[in-house]
């Protein structure tokens, strides 16, 4: 595919401008043709007279100037396009990406309704199809649809998590009140009316059992009396004081709040989200990873354990396809087992969702030109290569049985900001946070150009949605596409997690590094002979990063970022670094670990010539850096 490869992007040193100008004023041309054609009786608004006129000249010279000093200023901005940057997890854009988000933009559609986006609607809810039967997603139960980013993409996945945690305590609740038996199926199997159910069982139903036990309210009660029981009894509608109120006052029976079993390794946006939505930052539990980065099942059977043990609820388990500072994939196979388990053992049931925001677009190595799904033998036989092993497979594969996942197109996608996605398996949960205003409600029976009633966000870009379809169309969802883009960059990590170890690399320095990287994240840290303590390991990366660093007064040759491992929640990350530092461990849980951290984004990192050689010039800046550190003092 290196063929195709070479037409997909703008190119490092705009290569490929020629045809990215065509297409740009083809766009364009194409744009203004419609405009023009669009009720032609109208006439002009903009007179070949009024562009003779003095005033109109002014605000031409005015714009020019100011474009000029834009464009001025956006030089020094990151050059994510080039090799020589290997840092955040920024890089360049597919060609098709870019013509797609402007030929959008020059119509400025709004997502929120088809009313205002008949095309782009239909658009972004195709990309989210297309992302959902990557990951496996069964496309008639399943929905989805483009947000911001992640965070809004994971707010979503929690926000829908609880309501559905919450929905058979409050279909209970409702029923009392309507006099209506509503049937449910236990983790063992037999059927009971949630009306007669303690409050533990009611919080502890699959979610599909619960979305059937609400689909059995609705089938028996109209639709405006069930609306109104039970948004007298819903926590969304009634707020956390009452709701508590409400339960207290129907069962003698304390529980303590609910927690959010998550990956130690997750986003910091995590924190944020559950402060938001008032269940609460001390709620969540952070599960113990092993020295890959990856949660540990075991300690995630162990966390089951202990709520069950106080009868603590779990809001949702949060596994990560892609950790940020260190590209790590759970093995989410193994965490839906244990889930599994922990439903069967203790009769916990939990929201399992997947943030794959960084690495979900990996899904697309284990799909042919048909779509159908690859084995890993089938993988490494079709690319010639001995990555990814069996267990990576597995657990990508198993993203299908997550409840849902979050994907960001504008990562691994190559799409330009503002593209994240949010995936839900079984769509009737959405319904759980669905609002309608009146101006842009319709009772037409068909909803599904309605994502306002059903999204965090009101408005938003249809642009975002024309790139990431564009995209799709042109760089497929599948081995020889973005699976494609996935191995190379990967592979990229790979060669600098050998190349920063070999001998003599750093010079007078080394590298220690985590294991081998899941996907296209590397981070490692660089030690000396003289430092002898934590704190002197840390400065000198601290140092490093500093002045490879993007962004400030003068752009180094090579640029990457740095992170820092913290206590507790990277105990199993940092053990085996901390021994091959040859540094006590006495000052890691005040000082933390510093690591630098590339993210290698660039598909022809290790392309071979014609392409530089960034692989070696990185490491060797590397060297050249830390040299100049230590001599200095």
């Amino acid at each position: 595919m290196s063929e195709a490869l070479r037409a997909w992007f703008l190119g490092p040193r705009g290569e490929n401008a020629e045809l990215a100008e065509r297409l740009l004023l083809e766009a364009f041309r194409d744009h203004v043709f419609w405009r023009r054609n669009h009720h032609p009786e109208d006439g002009f608004t903009i007179r070949e007279a009024d562009r003779r006129r003095p005033g109109y000249d002014d605000a031409v010279a005015v714009l020019i100037e100011e474009l000029h000093g834009l464009l001025a200023a956006l030089k020094r901005d990151v050059p994510f396009f080039s090799g020589r940057y290997q840092g955040h997890m920024l890089g360049e854009q597919t060609l098709a990406a870019q013509i797609g988000y402007f030929a959008g933009m020059l119509y400025n559609p709004n997502n929120v309704v088809a009313e205002a986006s008949p095309v782009t609607t239909r658009l972004e809810l195709e990309a989210a199809a297309q992302l959902a039967a990557m990951i496996g997603y069964d496309p008639a139960t399943s929905w989805g649809h483009l947000t911001s980013g992640g965070t809004v993409a994971n707010f979503e996945a929690l926000w829908i998590a609880r309501g559905v945690r919450y929905l058979p305590v409050t279909l209970a609740l409702a029923a009392r009140d309507l006099g209506e038996r509503v049937p449910a199926a236990l983790p063992d199997g037999t059927i009971a009316d949630l009306r007669d159910l303690p409050l533990w069982a009611l919080l502890n139903l699959r979610p599909s059992d619960a979305l059937d036990a609400h689909a059995a309210l609705h089938a028996v009660v109209p639709r405006t009396e069930a609306h109104r029981a039970l948004e007298a009894r819903a926590l969304s509608s009634i707020g956390y004081q009452e709701y508590t109120r409400q339960l207290a006052a129907t069962w003698d029976d304390p529980l303590p709040p609910a927690v959010v079993l998550i990956a130690s390794t997750a986003h910091y946006s995590w924190e944020k989200i559950v402060r938001a939505l008032g269940i609460g930052a001390q709620r969540i539990v952070q599960v113990p990873v092993d020295a890959h980065a990856r949660m540990h099942p075991e300690a995630l059977a162990e966390a089951f354990a202990a709520c069950a043990k106080s009868r603590t609820a779990v809001l949702g388990v949060v596994s990560v396809c892609g950790t940020t500072e260190e590209g790590a994939i759970d093995r989410l196979d193994a965490i839906a087992d244990v889930c599994n388990a922990a439903r069967r053992e203790h009769g916990l049931a939990a929201h399992l969702h997947a943030d794959a925001c960084h690495g979900g677009y990996a899904a697309a190595l284990t799909r042919d030109a048909g779509g159908a799904r690859l084995t890993g033998p089938q993988i490494r036989a079709h690319r010639g290569d001995a990555w990814p092993d069996d267990a990576w497979v597995r657990a990508v594969t198993a993203l299908e049985r997550a409840d849902s996942v979050t994907i960001d197109p504008h990562k691994m996608g190559y799409i330009p900001y503002p593209a994240g996605a949010f995936l839900l398996r079984d769509r009737r949960a959405r319904a759980l946070v669905s609002q309608e205003p009146p101006y842009l409600a319709h009772d037409d029976g068909d909803a599904s150009g309605f994502l306002g009633r059903w999204i965090l966000e009101g408005s938003k870009p249809g642009a975002a949605a024309a790139a990431v379809w564009l995209s799709h169309r042109v760089v497929p969802l599948t081995v020889d596409g973005y699976g494609h883009l996935v191995a190379e960059t990967s592979a990229g990590a790979r060669a600098l997690h050998a190349a920063l170890q070999a001998p003599g690399a750093l010079g007078s320095c080394r590298a220690v590094c985590l294991p081998e990287p899941d996907l296209n994240v590397l981070a490692w840290a660089v030690t000396h002979p003289s430092c002898t303590t934590l704190r002197e390991v840390n400065a000198l990366n601290e140092a490093i990063a500093e002045r490879m660093r993007a962004g400030g007064e003068r752009e180094p040759a090579y640029m990457l970022t740095r992170t820092r491992f913290a206590s507790p929640g990277c105990d199993g990350i940092a053990a085996p670094l901390l021994e091959e530092l040859g540094v006590g461990a006495g000052e890691w849980p005040t000082e933390g670990l510093v690591v630098l951290r590339s993210t290698i984004m660039d598909p022809y990192f290790v392309a071979g010539p014609p392409t530089p050689d960034h692989l070696h010039g990185l490491v060797g800046a590397v060297r050249t850096v830390a040299e100049a550190v230590l001599s200095e003092g």
